[in-house]
This record gives C-alpha cells, structure tokens and sequence, in this order.
C-alpha cells in the first residue's frame, strides 16, 4: 500500500465563500493535476446542476475558472494517507491538512465534504480548530451511482447553490450579518434579541398558549448563557407581562452569560420572572417548554446537564408538553443537520432573518417540527 503526500494545494480566492473537500485526490485526479479528474465523476455535473450552470469542459484551467467565478474553493481533507488505489475505505495512517490559512484568507463560511470517510474524519480531526462542521454531500465518485439516484443525493447537492443564492444561511454566515447589522447600521444588539423574543411569543400567543388555554401548566423556558438563552430570558418576561405563567429554567455557568443574556436576566429578574437553576424536573406536561438553551454556534456534541436537559425536554413532550425552540431546536447543528450527542425535538421552531441549512437537512426536518422564519430586522 503507498503513502502518499497531496500534489498540490487548496483552490481559492479571498471572495471564496463555501469550501468543497474530498477525501484524497484519486489516481485520475492525480494524473490530470487536479481535482475530480475522473471522467464519469460527477462532481462537475451536480456542482453545475446546483449552481444553476453549464458544466465546465474537460480542462483543468476551464474547471479552475468555474470554481473561481462562482466563489467555491476546492481541497481535500488529508495531506497525507496510506490508501490502496482510489479507495478511501481503505485509507490509514493519515494526516490532515490544515485549514487555518484557507480560511483566514477566504470569507468562506459552509464547508462541505464529499462521502462519509471524509466527512467523518474532518469533523472528528479538523471541525473545533476550523470552528465549523462539515457538511456531508454523498460522494460523486463512479462506484457511488445507486445513491447518485436517490432524493438525498440531489436536496444535499442543491444547498450549494441555495447558500451561494442566500435562499439558506449558514451559522458563519448569520453571525457576520448580525455584527454588520449591529456595528454596521447601528442596530443595538438588544434591539434585536427584543425582536427576536416577541416573535417567539407572538408565535406561542397564536398557536400553543391559545390551543392549550384551558390545561393549565406554566410556560418554561430553558435558557442557557449564550445569546439564544437571552431570547429565552426575554420570551419568559414579555409572557408574564401579559399574563401567562412563566418561569425560566437557567441551564449553565452564570459567569460565562453573554452580556446581552446577563441584561435580559437582569430585565426578567425586575419583573418578577420566577427564576430556577439547573432544577430539571421543572421540565415536565403539560408545561409549554421554549427551548433556549443552545443557537446556531454549536458545533461540539453535547453532554452532562446540557444533554440531560435535551433528553429531559423529549421525555415531557412524549407525555403531552408542548416544545417550541428558539432559532434551532439545542443540539442540533444549525449547518449539517446532525444531533451532536443528542437533541430536542420540537413542535415547532421559530427561526430568525434566514432558514439554515441543518433545519432542513438530515435529523432537521424531524427535530424542527413546525417552520416559523421570522423577521427580526437583519437585513443583506
């Protein structure tokens, strides 16, 4: 078996915005000098097919412009492996690239990796440093044609035309549109978490609280100390001001709360919002639950309380609560899809500004319940 090293390096540009990762360049790629050189591979056909493009012909220089033109970078996850021809189940004694450089020189903000061995390795090697998991496309390869056929295959491979287009937005790249909506246009960042909060009980006010009018039960929101447990903060008080019982549910270290999050606690704790902490049999039916315990930023699995709080959100709603979850329901990856150690499922999840990709993808169809995509004033 030959170890090999990677022949050449990363393709992109400062304007790239989504990486595209294979595994290691097979032996036709090799032989071409670049990336995806098989000739029945369809790679070139199915990024086309997303992009809304022509394929590019046959010739590396033509494939180099077509990447660059759409703002999609190309690399692969090792540097170096042991691999047995063009197999990557057979792949060993592997060292990954680094992604560090690519990604400070680049404004990319969705990485994708091609079939199941890459991705796994990247998002177990690579996903903290790079502060972003990886996004799984089946493999376009020749001997992958029979999931080449299915649903899957075609809704994975349109989300890089849908996040090139702006119909979804990654977790990176609502983060950057939060700070320029805030240092930008001058939108204090409590002004939007005020929006974000009233949304949710707006939607809570016209389905579940008015649903459920008649059984009882306290609204509990589960807040963690991130920015998405200040939603939750917010959501408990503008309740209560209107007359519903609420109560919140802190799940966390107060030392490590946003300063927007320790603001809204402050605001909630002033009118009398009955707080408790880590006390999870406060989570049961017929409660209406909001989950606000983790948003878009997650990216490591979850465990202790936090996946006890997850699992004990699921185990009432099995018994009759109602779970609404704010922005994305916790622990599920607001980019990939997956459950990262485990995650709520929800009746319904108000996202806001943009759908993301993880919402539709993967366990995010099952965890996300009903869709709300709610304006909270971020604006492109």
């Amino acid at each position: 078996m030959e170890k090999l090293t990677h022949p050449w390096g990363p393709e992109y540009g400062k304007d790239s915005k989504l990486l595209i990762l294979g595994t290691f360049p097979s032996p036709k790629s090799r032989e071409m000098g670049y990336y995806y050189g098989h000739p029945q591979n369809m790679f070139w056909r199915s990024l086309a097919a997303s992009l809304g493009a022509p394929e590019p012909p046959y010739d590396k220089d033509a494939r180099k412009r077509f990447v660059r033109e759409h703002g999609v970078a190309l690399w692969d996850v090792f540097k170096t492996v042991a691999i047995d021809g063009a197999s990557d189940a057979s792949i060993h004694d592997a060292e990954p690239n680094d992604f560090q450089k690519i990604l400070a020189e680049s404004d990319i903000k969705t990485i994708f990796t091609t079939g199941r061995t890459g991705t796994e390795a990247f998002n177990r090697l690579c996903s903290e440093k790079a502060g972003k998991r990886a996004v799984y496309l089946p493999s376009p390869s020749p001997a992958n044609r029979r999931t080449q056929a299915t649903p899957e295959y075609e809704q994975r491979w349109s989300l890089i035309g849908k996040l090139l287009r702006g119909e979804l937005v990654s977790s990176a790249g609502m983060k950057e549109l939060d700070r320029r909506t805030i240092e930008e246009k001058g939108v204090p960042s409590l002004v939007l978490m005020e929006r974000a909060a009233l949304a949710t009980a707006s939607a809570l006010k016209a389905g579940a609280l008015a649903e459920r009018a008649g059984e009882g039960g306290k609204v509990v929101c589960v807040c963690g100390a991130g920015n998405n447990g200040g939603d939750g903060f917010a959501v408990a008080r503008l309740l209560r001001l209107e007359g519903f019982g609420s109560e919140i549910l802190f799940i966390g270290d107060k030392n490590k709360m946003s300063d927007e999050t320790k603001r809204q606690a402050l605001i909630a704790e002033n009118y009398g919002v009955p707080l408790l902490s880590g006390d999870l049999s406060a989570i049961r039916a017929p409660a209406i639950i909001v989950d606000a315990l983790f948003g878009i930023g997650l990216v490591r699995e979850l465990s202790g309380i936090y996946l006890d709080a997850v699992r004990a959100m699921n185990k009432a709603r099995r018994v009759g609560a109602y779970v609404l979850s704010v922005d994305v329901p916790s622990g599920l990856s607001a980019d990939t899809g997956e459950a990262l150690g485990g995650a709520v499922t929800a009746d319904e999840t108000v996202t806001f500004a943009f759908c993301k990709p993880g919402l539709t993808i993967g366990k995010g169809p099952e965890c996300t319940g009903k869709l709300t995509v709610a304006d909270i004033g971020i604006y492109r």
